[in-house]
């Protein structure tokens, strides 16, 4: 993309724009990071501060020349609640120590044979699918988001389908900066849909969160809660085996994700800064989550969404952005003013951002010779698996991990057609 408002390293004009990009980016990521902290049952203010110094260290490790947003990853949920359940969250972070060595032996493995050989295992036929497959994945969470009270709601579809208008109408129609920011406007409109529904009686707003709470607290970090003595050789080994599986998974998908992002920004992501330092960048983040929340860190497609709509790939914006996040952690009125936020309004902003991801990829796609009979089973076996909700092994090892490593598989086994 060529016609970016902001590139990697430009600041945007005013404070006013980097706050609000920046609070625009942390809404993009944060109902995801919650979301994922309340499934693995790990306390959700320790991890939004791991998302914040999960990104600052990704940042530094790739000399902030990456314009990607680290939090919470889904992929290793399966992994995370069975390690908690063997050993705690002592058991947990020898997991992250698994991802960390994972991520560092092929960052190291890049930086070896170089990025080309990687561009060879993952052609645009592979990233194109995949990604499309991410962007369809996580639209199947949109139920979730639109239900009230654990239900389906008419009325939680309807909030959600005009916050979605309000961000197109916002995009299409308003002028200079305000067309930069439509998630905002859509976001702070659903808001105000929901207090006037909670006021006439439908009640999609507990107001009951901004009772009896105070003005700053400590995040509940996970490290103080170690149990050494839980450990042993067995619990280590299960560890290891609950991890390692997922780590690969997650790696796939970090390889897809800065692709995209690379293509949205029109700079190669894997050469500059370097994937070998993404990797390194992307596992330590992991490890460092792991020790703060009890949860590993991954990059974030709704992060990647945001930045390619609003087209500002400024990494000083991400940064404020994790700032912001970390800041939420102490700040318990912001944390409940956004945790008060009804799960539709991100519903309809979603369904814009979820739907981009899935034009990234058909994107992508249009680089790639479809009439080639070896792209086309690659592209079709890539989208069916992905998309039809099999798993191998365990349910971590299925979607976006899955059709991955098929598409893998077929790129090596069928080979090129000579031209005759």
């Amino acid at each position: 993309m060529n016609n970016l408002i902001y590139n990697i390293h430009d600041t945007p004009r005013t404070f006013k724009e980097l706050f609000l990009y920046a609070l625009q980016q942390l809404l993009a990521v944060f109902v995801a990071t919650v979301l994922i902290a309340n499934i693995c049952g790990t306390p959700v203010s320790s991890c939004l501060f791991g998302a914040c110094c999960g990104t600052l260290l990704y940042q530094l490790i790739t000399r902030f020349s990456s314009p990607m947003f680290i939090s919470s990853s889904g992929a290793t949920c399966s992994a995370v609640i069975g390690a908690l359940a063997i050993g705690g969250y002592t058991a947990v972070a020898v997991g992250g120590i698994v991802i960390a060595l994972i991520y560092l032996l092929f960052g190291l493995l890049v930086k070896a044979k170089g990025v080309n050989a990687i561009n060879k295992i993952f052609p645009p036929a592979i990233i194109g699918a995949v990604t499309i497959v991410i962007g369809a994945n996580l639209a199947t969470f949109i139920p979730t988001y639109v239900s009230v009270g654990g239900e389906h709601s008419n009325i939680g579809i309807i909030v959600a389908l005009l916050t979605m208008l309000v961000i197109a109408i916002s995009s299409h129609y308003c002028k200079g900066f305000l067309k930069t920011i439509p998630f905002l406007i859509g976001l702070l409109f659903g808001y105000i849909v929901c207090v006037l529904l909670t006021i006439f009686g439908y009640k999609m707003i507990d107001f009951s969160v901004f009772s009896g709470i105070s003005i700053l607290s400590l995040p509940d970090f996970t490290f103080l809660k170690w149990d050494i003595k839980s450990l042993n050789l067995s619990v280590v080994i299960q560890t290891i085996v609950l991890f390692a599986p997922v780590a690969i998974c997650a790696m796939l998908e970090h390889i897809s994700d800065h692709k995209v992002l690379s293509n949205i920004i029109g700079t190669d992501l894997t050469k500059t800064p370097g994937l070998d330092k993404t990797l390194i960048g992307d596992g330590t983040a992991s490890l460092l989550g792991t020790i703060l929340c009890g949860l590993p860190n991954t990059s974030y497609g709704e992060s990647i969404a945001t930045t390619g709509f609003s087209r500002v790939a400024s990494v000083r914006v991400i940064t404020v952005a994790a700032l912001l996040l970390g800041s939420l952690s102490f700040i318990t009125p912001v944390q409940a003013f956004i945790n008060s936020i009804p799960s539709c309004v991100f519903g309809g902003c979603s369904m814009i951002l979820y739907g981009f991801i899935i034009k990234s990829g058909l994107s992508t796609l249009h680089s790639v010779d479809i009439n080639d009979s070896k792209n086309t089973l690659i592209i079709c076996a890539v989208l069916t698996i992905g998309i039809s909700g099999i798993w191998f092994l365990s349910n971590s090892f299925s979607g976006t991990a899955l059709s991955m490593v098929v598409g893998v598989l077929l790129n090596l086994i069928l080979k090129e057609k000579e031209d005759k």
